[in-house]
C-alpha cells in the first residue's frame, strides 16, 4: 500500500515541531507501530491522530520497526554492524575548499584525511603523515608521507597529492575557508615536492605551531588526489579513508560502506548511514527511540535526558563559548557603570553548574580557552 501524503499533511497540521518529527518517522519506517504511540502520546498526538497515520501510510508507515531495534542493539560494538547516526544538516554542498559547518565537517571526515590527527589532548598523531620536523627557525618543516596508501579510486598516494591539495587550499584566488588558518602563514609558493614521499612546507615566517594547520583542527584539509576538481567531491567523496561513498542526498542523508583496502586498521562497522536533523531535537527523540545509534553532537542545554546515565556520552573539551553582548551604541549600555553593574551580576560557577550541568570550563577574560596548552593560567580565576 503507498503513503497517502495529503491526508498526513492534513493531520500535520495544528502539531507542533515534535509531534511532526514522529509522524514523518513513522511514515519515513522508522518507527514501530508501538514506539509511535509510545512517543506520540509523549508528543502530544491524540489517539485518534496516531490511528490516523497509521491508516494514512497503510503497510509503509513502521516497516522498518524491528530493523531500527536490530540496528541500535548492534551499534554495541559487534563486527559488520550498520551503524545508523545523526547530524545537524550540513548548510551547503560537501566542497573540501568551501564547508564551513559542523555538518559539513561531518562529512568530510568520513572519506577523507589529514597529515596528521589532534586528538583529545591536542596532541598530534601521524595520519597520512609520519612523521614532520623543522628546521632551526620553524621557518621550514619538513613532512613524510605515509607509503602504501590508496585513494578508493585506487590511485597511490605520493606527495604530488598533497603539494596540489595545499596550493589550491592557499590560492587565495580559490577563496578557501582555510585561508583563515594559513593567511600570513603559508602561500602556494611555499609548499615543495622533496621526492615522491617528501614535502617541504616554507612559512612566510617562522611558527611553531604549523603543524596544527596540517591537522584535523584546520578541517577543510583532507588530502585530495593531484588534479582533483573539489566542486566534485559531494558526487564521490573521494579519499583514503576507512569508509568509501555509496550515497550522498542534500537535507537528507548519507551512506558509507567499509574500505577493505584501506591501508590502517579496518572498520568494525560494515557500513555508516547517517540521516541530517535541522535541529538538535529531533536528532534526540531519535536517539531515544532506537531510530539511531549515535548523535553526533548536542547542547546540554535542550538535551538534558541525554544525562540521565542510559547513554555513553562522550565528553570532549572544545573552546565553543557563550558571551553576553550589549549594545554600546544605545542607552543604557553607552554608560559604562551599566555595563559593569550587568557584568557583576553573572555568577560564571552558578551558570556552569545550572546552565550547564558542569558540562563546561569556566572562561577567564582570555582569548585562548582553558582546553589549549597555551592559555595562560597565571591569571586569577574571575567567578564574576
Amino acid at each position: 500500500m503507498s503513503i497517502d501524503h495529503r491526508r498526513l499533511d492534513q493531520l500535520r497540521e495544528g502539531q507542533g515541531e515534535i509531534a511532526n518529527h514522529v509522524i514523518d518517522e513513522y511514515a519515513a519506517g522508522r518507527l514501530s507501530r508501538r514506539e509511535l504511540l509510545r512517543r506520540g502520546t509523549v508528543a502530544g498526538l491524540s489517539l485518534p491522530v496516531i490511528g490516523a497515520v497509521i491508516s494514512a501510510c497503510g503497510s509503509s508507515g513502521g516497516s522498518a520497526g524491528t530493523s531500527t531495534g536490530s540496528s541500535s542493539g548492534s551499534g554495541s560494538g559487534k563486527a559488520n554492524a550498520t551503524i545508523k547516526a545523526g547530524i545537524i544538516v550540513p548548510a551547503a554542498a560537501i566542497n573540501p575548499l568551501t564547508v564551513a559547518d559542523q555538518g559539513g565537517l561531518d562529512m568530510l571526515g568520513q572519506t577523507g584525511e589529514y597529515l596528521c590527527l589532534s586528538d583529545q589532548q591536542l596532541k598530534l598523531q601521524p595520519v597520512l603523515a609520519t612523521s614532520w620536523k623543522p628546521n632551526s627557525n620553524a621557518s621550514v618543516w619538513t613532512f613524510k608521507i605515509r607509503q602504501g596508501v590508496k585513494f578508493h579510486n585506487g590511485h597511490p598516494l605520493t606527495a604530488d597529492d598533497v603539494v596540489y591539495t595545499y596550493k589550491l587550499q592557499t590560492d587565495p584566488k580559490n577563496a578557501s575557508n582555510a585561508l583563515s588558518a594559513f593567511g600570513g602563514v603559508l602561500s602556494p609558493s611555499g609548499v615543495k615536492k622533496v621526492d615522491d614521499f617528501t614535502v617541504e612546507f616554507h612559512l612566510s615566517a617562522p611558527n611553531g605551531n604549523f603543524p596544527y594547520l596540517t591537522s584535523t583542527d584546520n578541517y577543510n584539509m583532507i588530502i585530495l588526489p593531484n588534479g582533483y576538481d573539489p566542486a566534485k567531491w559531494q558526487s564521490t567523496f573521494i579519499g583514503t579513508g576507512p569508509f568509501k561513498y555509496k550515497s550522498y542526498t542534500p537535507k537528507v542523508g548519507a551512506s558509507f560502506v567499509r574500505n577493505d583496502s584501506y591501508w590502517g586498521t579496518k572498520a568494525k562497522p560494515a557500513a555508516t548511514e547517517f540521516t541530517f536533523y535541522t535541529s538538535q531535537t529531533p536528532g534526540i527523540l531519535a536517539l531515544t527511540s532506537g531510530s539511531i545509534d549515535v548523535l553526533g553532537q548536542f547542547s546540554v542545554s535542550g538535551g538534558e535526558q541525554l544525562l540521565t546515565g542510559q547513554y555513553n556520552v562522550v565528553k570532549l573539551r572544545s573552546s565553543a563559548n557563550r558571551q553576553l553582548s550589549m549594545r554600546c551604541d544605545q542607552a543604557p549600555f553607552t554608560d559604562p557603570r551599566v555595563r559593569q553593574a550587568i557584568a557583576l551580576t553573572l555568577d560564571r560557577t552558578s551558570i556552569v553548574k545550572a546552565l550547564f550541568k558542569g558540562y563546561a570550563d569556566l572562561g577567564n577574560d582570555n582569548p585562548f580557552a582553558p582546553v589549549f596548552p597555551s592559555t595562560n593560567t597565571s591569571v586569577p580565576q574571575r567567578a564574576k
